[in-house]
């Protein structure tokens, strides 16, 4: 009898130590997942929701990481698909299937997306890497560590607008910086020749203020636009200059010459000298499209120059001046006037209150590959959205 009574609580331990050896063998790897960390390019991504480990891959919400790539993500919960796209790269999957498209191939997947606490988690290693980056697991660490903006070389030559120039070169310092065998050269001549220069092969890169016509595609086939930002343009005087604000026809009179003194604005009589950008300037185009409506051109005998720097000067040098700028050039060197009594401000071209607003963009001959939509990418990612907002408007916030 005592014997069946020890066999009983034998019986009950070995089954009270299966339990907990299965409960720890199941909570284990979800602790593991818990303490992994994942970094782009050395900065640690924080995740709303913790990795998920499931054979030995590794699956997060993804949004974080691609956007740290330059990337979007977008989920249509009808399908249950999700589209993640680069400048370069396009890859879909779909909740709870091996089958995957990476621009347009199949590949199988070895742990399929899925849905947790209602996030959709995907497999990191598998995504990174065909996005391009180079993704590595650190076990000392816990850190999965994805390289894309960190792993560059070569050589990379960019030009066109001088409007984005200062932040193409801000871009291109970073990108150096932080990978010994790269180099990038950025060049100014204007939009015009940023889309010349990227179409003949001079440029991997072109710089444009202003939106792709449909006059440059049948000009110069096959070049494809990537915005990066948006920029409003102010009319700039003297800052000695009385006058405070203009309507929109008279920007229009001024700058076609049909106002020629600035007594007829309510200023002092003083003969209005119009300074203006070289044909071919996406500054320049923009301006006569949404200042002066497409119907009319800067008049002939405004003194052109090759730079927006140029013109500002031009205009603090003189009392009876006037030009046009990109918002973010202003300074105390010269004045903008109100138009139809908005103020010439970013956040008033942020809200389309003020008239005159335009795209910026960078222009690639064809999908970009290799470095050059690395660039492109770098300049969508927050990384590169930040410099654009030092000046401009950056994507995120535009309405």
């Amino acid at each position: 009898m005592k014997g069946r009574i020890v066999l009983r609580k034998i019986r009950k331990m070995v089954v009270l130590v299966l339990a907990l050896s299965m409960l720890l063998s199941v909570s284990i790897p979800a602790m593991g997942a818990d303490a992994i960390a994942v970094k782009v390019d050395g900065k640690k991504i924080e995740l709303d929701v913790a990795p998920v480990i499931e054979k030995s891959r590794t699956l997060i919400p993804i949004r974080a990481v691609v956007e740290e790539l330059g990337g979007n993500v977008i989920f249509n919960a009808s399908t249950q698909a999700i589209s993640i796209n680069t400048a370069d790269q396009e890859v879909k999957l779909t909740l709870n299937s091996k089958q995957a498209l990476v621009n347009g191939a199949s590949q199988e997947l070895e742990v399929p997306a899925k849905a947790v606490d209602g996030r959709t988690l995907v497999p990191l290693r598998f995504v990174g890497e065909a996005l391009g980056a180079d993704v590595a697991y650190d076990a000392a660490s816990k850190t999965v560590n994805v390289k894309y903006f960190s792993n560059m070389s070569g050589t990379l030559k960019i030009g066109g607008s001088t409007t984005i120039q200062p932040l193409a070169q801000a871009a291109a310092d970073k990108l150096m910086a932080g990978n010994q065998g790269l180099s990038i050269t950025i060049a100014g001549g204007g939009s015009g020749e940023g889309i010349k220069g990227v179409h003949a092969g001079t440029f991997n890169i072109g710089n444009v203020s202003r939106d792709l016509e449909a006059a440059d595609n049948v000009s110069y086939p096959g070049l494809i636009s990537h915005r990066i930002g948006t920029d409003g343009i102010a009319v700039i005087v003297n800052p000695k200059n009385t006058v405070e604000n203009l309507t929109k026809q008279q920007v229009i009179d001024i700058f076609t010459g049909k106002i020629k003194n600035w007594k007829e604005l309510g200023g002092k009589d003083a003969a209005i000298f119009v300074q203006t950008r070289e044909a071919g300037s996406g500054t320049l185009t923009a301006f006569e499209e949404l200042a002066l409506l497409k119907k009319s051109k800067v008049l002939a005998t405004a003194t052109p120059h090759t730079s927006t720097g140029l013109i500002k000067e031009a205009v603090a040098r003189n009392e009876n001046a006037i030009g046009f700028i990109s918002l973010g050039y202003m300074d105390n060197s010269v004045k903008a006037p109100k138009v139809e009594g908005v103020s010439a401000l970013k956040s008033k071209a942020l809200s389309k209150e003020w008239p005159y607003v335009r795209s910026l963009v960078i222009v690639s001959k064809g999908t970009p590959s290799g470095l050059t939509a690395k660039y492109v990418n770098y300049l969508l990612s927050p990384m590169g959205q930040q410099i654009v907002s030092q000046d401009y408007l950056p994507l995120k916030v535009v309405d």
